[in-house]
């Protein structure tokens, strides 16, 4: 089994818990950019900023060659910092709030649209010849039902059997349909690859007056087990590139081609460093073990990793310094008032110990694959700070990318900001 990201050693990851503390999210830039060459075989790719949002991440695909995709006006605010043209951004939801129709309006950015009702947004908005419709085929996949993004029970995405009502909708308002996007799940294999093609190339036949650009989307799965296979980046570019020469062949133009990786680019690239701060057994003395656990408490909780607890995601775990060491099973939990604060869990909630040494208070922890969708969806439950986020750059040095919030700072400010008759209370 792999005791340390390729990237990393178990010395270089504790010199930087050390340095920086923890919690603490640490990122290779460069393992980053070479998992981007996978897509070569796609005209465009399109990063999934909500995947892992960091600036130094979105500088390094950009100076790779990526483009991006935003969900949110602070996406986008996030995408032009790091140094991303507005013609380089695509906003994609299902509906426009004020700050995104904001957003949209001032960087007159491309729109995805997921619902017939953001056409109408885009055409209200004005200025607008084009459009991008994402597709809802009437099936989807994913790790979990919670990120399956397609079929009767998803939001997401227009309604296949809508689409000729969408298009009128489009016309309607002075809007070519020039792109058409499928999105089915996260964390999906190739399954239902050739049945997500077809239902492009249906949607294809109802847009084909105007449609130039067709994207894949994303989602790709990544092995986070030992027992895990490898996405083949290789067999979703043959089959989309070869569907893409027959839409072309038919329609008289070429269709440019684009794929939406998020996960499969950043997740094996980053770990999530924690301190041990303490052990509780709730085994019987004496006993053989069988009727209790034994919880390595750590620093980091479901406000920092939040899949497990969310999904019941599998993150490999392992000790800093201590390969090679007698293993038994044990659970890691977090500092949380939640009893559901494990990142050791299964699906239905129940423990799930993972293999670890005995470990005492100082000692670190390596949480794996966490560079998806770990600081992107991590939150200030029970007031504790959002970590900093740290970065490994080709020549290995480590630097800060993102400090951890100054929850001191943010306390102020909210003292400064209530009303005088409570101002008294505040000391």
């Amino acid at each position: 089994m792999k005791q340390q990201p390729a990237w990393a050693s178990d010395e270089q990851l504790a010199e930087v818990g050390r340095r920086f503390g923890t919690p603490l999210y640490v990122y290779d830039l460069s393992s980053i950019q070479k998992r981007l060459l996978a897509f070569s075989g796609f005209d465009r790719v399109r990063y999934a900023v909500k995947a892992n949002p960091n600036l130094a991440v979105l500088s390094a695909l950009r100076q790779a060659g990526a483009v991006c995709d935003s969900v949110s006006k602070g996406e986008v605010d996030r995408a032009l910092a790091a140094g991303f043209l507005p013609g380089e951004i695509v906003y994609t939801a299902d509906l426009l709030d004020r700050e995104a129709r904001d957003a949209v309006a001032e960087h007159r950015l491309h729109v995805n649209a997921g619902s017939i009702t953001m056409i109408d947004q885009v055409g209200d908005i004005g200025g607008f010849d084009s459009i991008t419709l994402r597709i809802n085929p009437g099936f989807g996949d994913g790790h979990d039902q919670k990120v399956t993004t397609g079929g009767p029970n998803s939001k997401h995405g227009i309604w296949h059997g809508s689409l000729h009502a969408a298009r009128e909708r489009a016309a309607a308002r002075g809007l070519a349909v020039t792109g058409l996007h499928v999105h089915i799940g996260s964390g999906v294999g190739t399954d239902r690859l050739h049945d997500t093609i077809a239902a492009m190339g249906r949607a294809i036949e109802v847009f084909r007056d105007t449609v130039q650009t067709v994207s894949c989307g994303g989602g790709m799965s990544i092995p986070y087990r030992d027992t895990d296979t490898e996405f083949d980046v290789q067999v979703l570019a043959t089959a989309w590139n070869e569907a893409r020469e027959r839409w072309s062949a038919d329609l008289g133009r070429r269709l440019h081609l684009e794929v939406e990786p998020g996960r499969y680019l950043v997740a094996q690239s980053g770990v999530l460093l924690t301190e041990v701060c303490g052990i509780n057994d709730t085994r019987t003395p004496g006993g053989d073990g069988s009727d209790g656990y034994t919880f390595i408490l750590v620093d980091a909780g479901f406000h920092t990793l939040a899949r497990p607890v969310l999904y019941g995601s599998y993150h490999r775990i392992t000790a800093l310094g201590k390969s090679g060491e007698p293993t038994r099973p044990q659970l890691v939990a977090g500092p949380l008032c939640e009893s559901a604060d494990v990142f050791t869990q299964a699906k239905d909630s129940s423990p799930a110990p993972q293999e670890l040494p005995e470990v005492q208070s100082g000692d670190l922890l390596a949480i794996h694959d966490t560079g998806a969708y770990g600081a992107s969806m991590a939150s200030c439950y029970n007031s504790r700070p959002l970590p900093a986020e740290v970065v490994l750059t080709e020549d290995g040095e480590a630097h800060l990318a993102k400090p951890a919030l100054d929850l001191t700072r943010l306390i102020e400010e909210e003292r400064d900001a209530l009303p005088h008759p409570l101002r008294g209370a505040a000391r």
